[in-house]
């Protein structure tokens, strides 16, 4: 404290006296070591103060540092026994992937020829239907009997037609008559029985084929006689309306056409299909094979063929005359 602070002490002690005693003769040494004295009590007692302070934080201080503090330990699960881990895998060097790409595809390629042989072999282990088979065998003679469409056929087909080598060419021959009785025909009706035409003729000799029956392949055909001509049995309407449309496109009579449509066909088809009513397209077919026969009440009904990529569907009324075709 300075002597400025215990000066100004001094005189309010001298006023507060001088306030509550009289005026009087003071000893001015008494009272000023006085209030020395009380400064230093003063002081003393701020420095004690400061010191407890400071000596019990020290002690709180030193107390949290020795405290040692121990961890709560949860309980502990069975530990997993974790497997060792994979070596690194180094990338493949160029002939390695080209051998594993290799070796991918020859497994691939094994296993789409194992189930190649397989479909072949189920193929092969189910006798084909002698009725399909019968069907294929005649449209196949037909296009080989016609110059414009020989080239269509498929001689190797063919020959899985039949039970071996020998009897395909001992039936089939060099250019398929065989298989028609040793003529030439452009019209088949497959019912049962194998009826052949020419133009709207049916010929006096029929083929009947003999089947294998655990393989369904052709082991033998032989011919019989039977009633020739127009009037010789078979669907008059058939042979008529489609041998006349064949006999036509070879004579080169382009009127046969609507004069056969009004002599076989409806009147109500004719108007919804026009000139190709029966035939779905084509008028002038080189040939015409008709199998697949179904019946109705009063009306019945053939598969037809006019040598082109697709068959069509025909039904024919209880008047004998084409009333749908082409699923119309």
């Amino acid at each position: 404290m300075k002597d400025y602070d215990l000066e100004q002490e001094l005189a309010a002690a001298m006023l507060d006296r001088s306030r509550q005693e009289p005026p009087g003769g003071y000893d001015v040494d008494g009272l000023v070591g006085s209030v020395r004295r009380r400064r230093r009590r003063l002081q003393a007692g701020a420095a004690a103060a400061v010191a407890i302070v400071a000596l019990g934080a020290g002690f709180l201080s030193r107390a949290d540092h020795d405290r040692v503090s121990l961890p709560v330990q949860a309980p502990t699960a069975p530990s997993a026994v974790l497997p060792p881990s994979p070596p690194p895998v180094e990338p493949p060097s160029p002939s390695a992937s080209a051998s594993a790409t290799a070796s991918a595809s020859a497994t691939a390629s094994a296993s789409a020829s194992a189930w190649d042989s397989d479909s072949a072999s189920d193929s092969a282990s189910k006798p084909a239907a002698p009725a399909r088979t019968t069907s294929t065998l005649f449209l196949a003679a037909l296009r080989y009997q016609n110059p414009a469409a020989r080239s269509q056929v498929d001689l190797v087909a063919v020959a899985a037609l039949f039970a071996d080598e020998a009897t395909y060419q001992r039936i089939w021959g060099a250019d398929s008559t065989g298989v028609t009785c040793g003529s030439s025909v452009d019209g088949v009706l497959v019912a049962g029985e194998v009826l052949l035409y020419q133009g709207v003729e049916r010929l006096d000799r029929a083929p009947s084929p003999t089947f294998d029956g655990s393989t369904g392949k052709v082991t033998d055909l032989t011919c019989r006689t039977v009633v020739g001509g127009s009037k010789g049995g078979g669907d008059p309407t058939v042979s008529g309306f489609y041998g006349g449309l064949v006999a036509a496109a070879k004579s080169g009579d382009s009127t046969a056409t609507s004069r056969l449509g009004r002599q076989f066909v409806t009147a109500n088809l004719r108007s919804v299909q026009g000139p190709t009513a029966g035939t779905c397209s084509s008028t002038t077919p080189p040939f015409w094979l008709a199998d697949n026969p179904s019946s109705g009440t009063l009306t019945h009904g053939w598969t037809v063929n006019l040598g082109g990529p697709y068959e069509f569907p025909i039904e024919i009324d209880e008047n004998a005359k084409i009333a749908t075709s082409c699923g119309k």
